[in-house]
């Protein structure tokens, strides 16, 4: 039974299968038993979607033990928000209910050609940024939640998961992994692609000088409040969440900062030829 020390939300979606499985999720892995979390379905499938199950557990939470249900209209009084995330359903207010209904219209990437789990890390990273706005607000935990700013400057990549085409850039896979991780914390973490968003490197002083030093090769460039904390690799989940002042300050991570300026430095952006980086041309299928 929700009380009231402990919010409760009741996440839906049309089948019960995926963005309202991700949003609990994603609230269980960030409020523990801080805040009841259900879900439920207009229109309940008959199983959970397998890649919402895969792409939660990327980012260490977990859909195990939950299946498709329909929505409990006890449970739709009672609960102090409801949340319908996309435009396929829609919930009827019950008597004596207390709870506001909010719709978060989510990011559908197949409308723009999307698929598979490119689309549905994009979808979690969506719902995990809302998911933590809506636990400081059910909590009060403002300060918990809110934090410094880190803004990641990414090389020229086709995609920056590190999964498309053929090729597999490990440290992209695990940096989005960590990335996703720390947004269902509610860490403010965002990163931003050459090829795709160079407005934001012309907007940012810091990144425009840098740029001019060290060019591109030198990428990525990790910034905190905009201070320039690593260059030419990717900070491990250690290292982001001690940035981010989500653990005790620890001693600085081995080794120096390379700028991928010589040839030592080839950890500064996938080699050549590959899907996701590099001089040579992007592998087919890839782009």
């Amino acid at each position: 039974m929700a009380t009231t020390q402990r919010p409760s939300v009741l996440f839906v979606c049309a089948k019960n299968g995926g963005k309202s499985q991700i949003a609990a999720a994603l609230m269980r892995q960030l409020a523990g038993d801080g805040v009841e979390v259900l879900s439920a379905g207009t229109k309940p499938g008959p199983a959970l979607n397998e890649e919402s199950a895969a792409a939660v557990a990327e980012v260490g939470a977990s859909l195990a033990g939950e299946q498709p249900k329909p929505i409990d209209p006890a449970v739709l009084a009672r609960v102090d928000r409801v949340v319908v995330l996309g435009s396929e359903a829609s919930v009827e207010p019950v008597a004596g209910m207390r709870a506001r209904i909010e719709t978060w219209e989510t990011d559908e990437p197949s409308t723009r050609g999307i698929e598979g789990m490119e689309r549905m890390r994009l979808v979690r990273q969506d719902i995990a940024a809302r998911v933590g706005a809506l636990y400081a607000e059910l909590t009060g935990a403002t300060e918990s939640v809110a934090g410094p700013v880190i803004r990641v400057f990414e090389p020229a990549l086709c995609c920056n998961t590190g999964v498309c085409g053929p090729d597999v850039d490990e440290s992209l896979v695990r940096f989005t992994a960590d990335l996703e991780h720390l947004r269902g914390l509610g860490v403010d973490i965002t990163r931003h692609n050459l090829a795709n968003d160079p407005g934001a490197f012309a907007a940012e002083p810091a990144v425009t000088g840098f740029l001019k030093v060290a060019g591109s090769a030198g990428l990525p460039l990790v910034l905190v409040d905009g201070v320039t904390v690593a260059t030419g690799r990717y900070p491990d989940r250690a290292e982001l969440l001690r940035l981010a002042g989500r653990e005790a300050e620890g001693a600085a991570p081995e080794g120096r900062t390379d700028l991928g300026l010589t040839a030592a430095g080839t950890t500064a952006a996938p080699s050549g030829g590959g899907c996701c980086g590099g001089s040579g041309p992007a592998e087919p299928g890839c782009c």
